[in-house]
């Protein structure tokens, strides 16, 4: 992924430098995930596409995916899957070869663990929806409000309410993450 962001940002003439201002990433967390030392968050990968102008699920397409065009059915495949592995999370774009989609699915695993400070905090535009197939997850809010879910539970909130997915049962939880940004 950390190679992708570099090939796009180079493609557009941008230095770390210029990268980093424009999404209000660190220039470290971009050197860091370029070279594939890190894996960014949800909010940051957000951010980081949107300086480059992308949708964020143009930087989880595959080669092929990218002539794709026209379409108003996609079936999606989970060999065309591209995960990506974050701290305490795994998470895929589902339907990435759609073209300017109002939603951003995800399929994702939380693993066991806790956050390493407040910083693991996410906080974006928009709506959230989370759907837990396997598993207990625990919603943490930055308010200190606190949601457990089991499996075939829901939750849907405004993205700009610090939030953060626990797996604090188990090695992990299975969910299915729906995000609506207001662009």
């Amino acid at each position: 992924m950390g190679a992708r962001i570099r090939d796009e940002r180079k493609r557009q003439g941008l230095t770390l430098l210029m990268l980093a201002r424009l999404s209000n990433v660190s220039l470290s967390t971009l050197s860091k995930a370029e070279r594939g030392l890190i894996g960014l968050s949800y909010e940051k990968f957000l951010a980081v596409s949107r300086a480059l102008k992308m949708d964020l699920s143009d930087l989880f397409k595959t080669p092929r995916d990218q002539n794709e065009s026209g379409m108003d059915i996609l079936v999606g495949r989970a060999s065309r899957t591209v995960t990506y592995h974050a701290h305490r999370y795994e998470y895929g774009m589902l339907a990435s070869e759609w073209i300017n989609k109002k939603m951003t699915p995800m399929h994702g695993r939380v693993l066991a663990g806790k956050p390493r400070d407040a910083s693991d905090f996410s906080q974006h535009e928009g709506e959230e929806f989370i759907f837990v197939i396997e598993g207990q997850l625990t919603m943490q809010f930055q308010d200190g409000r606190r949601h457990v879910l089991q499996a075939r539970d829901s939750i849907y909130f405004k993205s700009n309410l610090g939030h953060l997915y626990l797996c604090e049962h188990g090695e992990s939880v299975e969910i299915l993450v729906v995000c609506v940004n207001n662009h």
